[in-house]
């Protein structure tokens, strides 16, 4: 009986021993950061899969665009070619801002030379007659990206006395897109070409 108390409190005692061990070991050491990417290698781009259109039973069509240029969407009928069944580029029209346009309007044709050649011995520089539908006859000093580079032209064409004027200029621009459709079971890579189109967008048509 002695002895299995005996045995009892050596084995407490040596449980004691290796807690207090294990206590008394240095903490581990972190684990170094993971390596940053190598920018010359191209990163793995996973592209979601559009479940509606590849559990689909019958054909489906869509557009995507606008692309800005005409290489942009032969990018892209490049990419969608070997998904789809039929493709359609097709361009279109849409108006938008060229910038901030800094005129002085005159009454006539001759008088637009007169003015333009006023301007030129005050020092003024960067200008040009125009004939514009609107204005036939005017004084072009400039077009800007910025508003306030055209105020600035603006009150310094004033500062000298001119009737400066400032207006928007508009313009029909170009707009491209692509018209495909996709048969059953197969998918297409829209979802890459709207990452590297920005402003593109990819939406279902009636199949064509």
């Amino acid at each position: 009986m002695m002895g299995w108390r005996i045995a009892a409190v050596l084995l407490v005692l040596a449980n004691v021993v290796l807690l207090v061990l294990g206590q008394m070991q240095p903490p581990p050491a972190p684990r170094p950061p993971p390596p940053a990417p190598d920018p010359e290698i191209p990163q793995l781009e996973l592209i979601a899969l559009d479940w509606r259109e590849a559990q689909s039973t019958v054909p489906r069509c869509y557009t995507i665009g606008p692309f800005a240029t005409l290489v942009q969407q032969s990018r892209a009928e490049d990419r969608l070619r070997p998904f789809a069944s039929l493709i359609r580029p097709r361009r279109s029209e849409a108006d938008r801002d060229r910038g901030w346009w800094v005129f002085v309007a005159a009454p006539s044709r001759p008088a637009a030379i007169d003015l333009a050649q006023e301007l030129a011995a005050r020092g003024v520089e960067d200008y040009f007659v125009v004939a514009d539908d609107d204005l036939p006859d005017a004084v072009s000093l400039g077009l800007f990206e910025n508003r306030e580079n055209a105020r600035a032209r603006l009150n310094r064409i004033r500062r000298m006395g001119f009737d400066a004027q400032l207006a928007v200029r508009r313009e029909d621009a170009p707009q491209f897109w692509i018209d495909y459709r996709i048969d059953p079971g197969e998918r297409s890579p829209w979802r890459f070409i709207l990452r590297s189109s920005p402003g593109a967008t990819h939406f279902e048509i009636p199949c064509f």
